[in-house]
């Protein structure tokens, strides 16, 4: 179905004999130029990123969640992926265009490289992935970025010309709001998009810099292929706040991060597609938080054996019916737990990452980013939930990992519920 879209990306590409600067035999590379080019408009494409891909991208190391899963230590295991983020790499792979569209790379080492140019608004063959698809640079993701993008080989000492001419995606927009009327400024919209399966696959958010909702609650989504698309939103309950002085202050509660859809759906099962064409701007794709009718929910989670407060983790709580996980907060140091926010409904509340943790002695946003030591890890635990009013005082009991896990949910006992 894709296929007839990337021939919209008109590439023309030409090895140049010519010889680039001299350069030692330990360090012969090549050249890559080129323009970029609006094909609505004829007009260069200003600040737009090019990108050569070879035959083996590096995965980024904060999506190997497998690796992650294997690690005892979760917390350090985050911690490796940020520092080997943080050292960066393939600078010379990537460029930015200047006003007239012209962009080159130097020092480009020799081999197979596949081009691909990306610009607000427009197609590129990165288009029909997800951020997390992008991230993990899987042989599938490659494919599709071979099949639609233009293949070049670079030699040592040749200069290779790469001229692109991008074509203008969809795009879908609303507002983002409350039930009462009132603009929901500051939130950023999240694409879904349905497969031919039938299911929804998450596009994240499709830019390097998020977009939020403007002070009046408006939000558009640009740049893409003709299929059929959903938007969804969190509360935006992240805020940064800054006064005097050097530092920001970050105030998040993820439990309280109430998922809602377009079209009015509060679950995924009500989404209501929308459909577009090459080219179509499709507007009054609103987004809608309820204000009423919402419920918590609260408790602690205890270690099974001796009933003492486990100090890390996760809590989640995911749909019934369509294992879609709609809230999840980390365990406090004091063992408690909180979800605001929640829709009346089927759920299953679970523990995941349970462990006791000695943590660093600095405080503030610093204690969080360092790895504290792990004591002792313990096991996963699931309970259904029935929501109808609010339900705290729950005592969530993990079992040690050596021990034989109790079937669910008989590790949960709700010690109150109002």
């Amino acid at each position: 179905m894709r296929a007839y879209v990337w021939a919209l990306l008109a590439f023309s590409v030409s090895a140049v004999a010519q010889q680039a600067a001299p350069a030692s035999p330990a360090t012969l590379t090549g050249q890559v130029m080129g323009h970029v080019v609006c094909g609505d408009t004829n007009q260069p494409a200003r600040f737009a990123t090019v990108q050569l891909i070879g035959e083996h991208p590096p995965a980024s190391p904060i999506f190997d969640t497998e690796a992650m899963a294997k690690d005892p230590d979760f917390e350090k295991s985050i911690g490796k992926a940020m520092a080997a983020v943080m050292k960066g790499g393939n600078s010379n792979l990537s460029a930015v265009t200047a006003l007239d569209g012209a962009f080159t790379m130097e020092k480009v080492p020799p081999g197979n490289y596949w081009v691909v140019a990306q610009f607000a608004g427009y197609l590129s063959p990165l288009s029909q992935l997800s951020p997390i698809e992008r991230a993990k640079a899987s042989s599938d993701a490659l494919k599709a970025v071979q099949s639609s993008a233009e293949k070049i080989e670079i030699q040592p000492n040749v200069s290779v010309r790469v001229d692109i001419r991008l074509e203008r995606g969809a795009s879908i927009s609303g507002t983002i709001r409350y039930d009462d009327g009132s603009p929901a400024p500051g939130v950023t919209p999240m694409l879904i998009t349905l497969d031919k399966d039938g299911k929804w696959k998450d596009m994240g958010v499709i830019s390097t810099i998020p977009a939020s909702s403007d002070d009046q609650g408006h939000y558009r989504i640009s740049g893409l292929l003709p299929g059929k698309y959903a938007v969804k939103a969190t509360l935006p309950t992240t805020q940064v706040s800054v006064g005097l002085g050097a530092m920001p202050s970050v105030h998040t509660s993820l439990g309280d991060m109430l998922l809602v859809y377009s079209g009015g759906a509060l679950h995924q099962k009500d989404i209501k597609p929308v459909e577009v064409s090459s080219g179509d701007d499709v507007n009054g794709i609103d987004v809608v938080f309820p204000i009423d009718n919402l419920h918590s929910v609260a408790g602690s989670v205890v270690a099974k054996t001796d009933s003492h407060a486990v100090n890390s983790g996760w809590v989640s709580l995911e749909e019934t019916d369509t294992k879609v996980q709609v809230r999840g907060a980390s365990i406090e140091q004091d063992g408690t737990f909180r979800l605001n926010y929640v829709l009346e409904g089927q759920y299953i509340l679970k523990v995941a990452g349970a462990a006791d943790k000695e943590f660093a002695s600095i405080g503030g946003t610093l204690a969080f980013m360092l790895p504290g030591k792990t004591l002792k890890t313990y096991g996963p635990i699931e309970m259904p939930i029935a929501l109808k009013n609010d339900s705290t005082g729950l005592v969530l009991q993990v079992p040690d990992l050596s021990a034989t896990p109790a079937p669910s949910p008989a590790a949960v006992a709700p010690a109150a519920a109002q």
